[in-house]
């Protein structure tokens, strides 16, 4: 027999038998798998199709509801443990306070008025909201579950208290501006809204939102006719308050001041309005007014977002909550909430909180470009040789850890083609 046939022969003998011990290895992992899973149900109940099960875990800490499916790994079924939320114990956040009645039947009724409520939600918030809300965003034609899709940046920005000649009042300035007219007036914005839920929405804002008493405060202001100048001051810092986890009131959110302002001491981050100059703000996104003042149908007492001040319990590494953290804890499930009624408005909320994350992901990669610099980075040991400027490469550069960056991308590209190469010997092998 031909030496070559010989050869040709083991090879393929060698391949059914590697095959042969994986299948037998793939059967005796899923046994032992179903036998962990339901140690006291026969091999017939194992094989039958997994029942959705209801979320009936709650969190003994947060009170977020979970799977059992989504406990601990080192967690008994006993005493299910959930960490999502709250991070071991390290985040501890104050609930949301409940919003008036008339809100809240709104979200969880199931007449007509409510229905249409909730499904105009996102434009009743835009005619109420005291900010713009500014995105590429994707709207996709026809029928199916609604989403919520944008491309590159989300900002929000705020104008002056009183419109300039000739433009119409918009956001926070229907607070102030010909407030006798002011349903008409968000009636030209959106004008296929019910009268009656608008009307009586902003009612219930005048008297609850903190946010909305101080721009109401402004209108009779200007209306006494007081000679002075007038400018409103959003403050960023909640250190100064030591109830800073509570609702804000009227005069922690905001002051109203007199004069120029030449003698006005703000920081880099408050929101400073006067009655006219010319142009938008744009809100920083760690100012913990930045959630609060676009959705007020979200947070109508005006509950302060995530901001820098946020202690972290129980950690030695850092001092206080990530963005992440914050807002992982923000969107669970928890008895009485109302969140998740909120439909598109309530997906538009998770977008902009996760380009927030994203955003301060950034900012740190930005301001820590020394520690992060390194010789294995593309173009940063070649700069020493650069002849121009722009031979240096990019001023920013993404590590690898970065989802979604240059290097990320090219490091996946790495490990696919390790994987084809593996596949392809096995190929040239046969």
């Amino acid at each position: 027999m031909p030496s070559g046939y010989e050869k040709s022969e083991s090879i393929e003998s060698c391949r059914k038998r590697l095959a042969r011990e994986k299948q037998a290895s793939l059967r005796e992992r899923r046994k032992i798998n179903d036998e962990n899973r339901h140690p006291d149900h026969t091999e017939q109940e194992v094989n039958e199709t997994p029942e959705i099960r209801r979320m009936n875990q709650t969190c003994i800490y947060c009170g977020a509801k979970f799977w059992m499916e989504e406990k601990n790994r080192n967690s008994s079924l006993a005493s299910p443990a959930f960490s999502i939320c709250y991070a071991h114990g390290k985040v501890r956040l104050a609930p949301l306070i409940v919003p008036p009645p008339y809100l809240l039947n709104l979200y969880t009724s199931s007449d007509s008025d409510a229905v249409s409520f909730r499904k105009n939600i996102r434009r009743y918030n835009n005619v109420l909201a005291c900010t713009s809300f500014g995105a590429d965003i994707n709207v996709i034609a026809g029928q199916g579950i609604s989403d919520f899709r944008i491309h590159g940046q989300v900002y929000h920005r705020i104008s002056s208290l009183l419109p300039e000649d000739g433009l119409q009042p918009a956001f926070a300035q229907l607070y102030i501006y010909d407030t006798e007219h002011e349903n008409a007036n968000r009636h030209n914005v959106m004008s296929d809204l019910n009268d009656g839920i608008l009307h009586n929405l902003l009612i219930m804002l005048d008297e609850c939102n903190p946010y909305i008493r101080n721009f109401c405060r402004v209108r009779d202001l200007i209306q006494m006719n007081v000679p002075d100048e007038i400018f409103m001051v959003i403050h960023a810092d909640r250190t100064r308050d030591s109830r800073r986890y509570n609702a804000p009131s009227t005069s922690e959110v905001a002051a109203i001041m007199f004069g120029d302002g030449h003698e006005l001491h703000a920081s880099n981050r408050d929101i400073v309005l006067r009655l006219h100059n010319g142009g938008l703000q744009r809100i920083s996104e760690i100012h913990p007014s930045y959630d609060p003042l676009h959705y007020v149908l979200l947070f109508p007492q005006g509950d302060d977002g995530w901001h820098i001040d946020v202690p972290l319990a129980g950690s030695e590494k850092r001092e206080r909550v990530t963005t992440m953290q914050f807002y992982s804890y923000r969107l669970q499930i928890r008895e009485g909430d109302w969140l998740h009624n909120a439909g598109r408005l309530y997906q538009q909320y998770i977008v902009d909180q996760y380009t927030k994350i994203e955003q301060t992901r950034l900012n740190y990669l930005k301001f820590n470009q020394d520690s992060l610099r390194t010789d294995l980075y593309c173009r940063v040991s070649d700069a020493l040789h650069a002849v121009t400027s722009n031979d240096l490469g990019r001023h920013i550069i993404l590590p690898s850890s970065f989802s979604g960056g240059p290097r990320h991308m090219y490091q996946l590209y790495q490990d696919a083609m390790a994987i084809m190469s593996c596949f392809v010997l096995m190929i040239d092998l046969t």
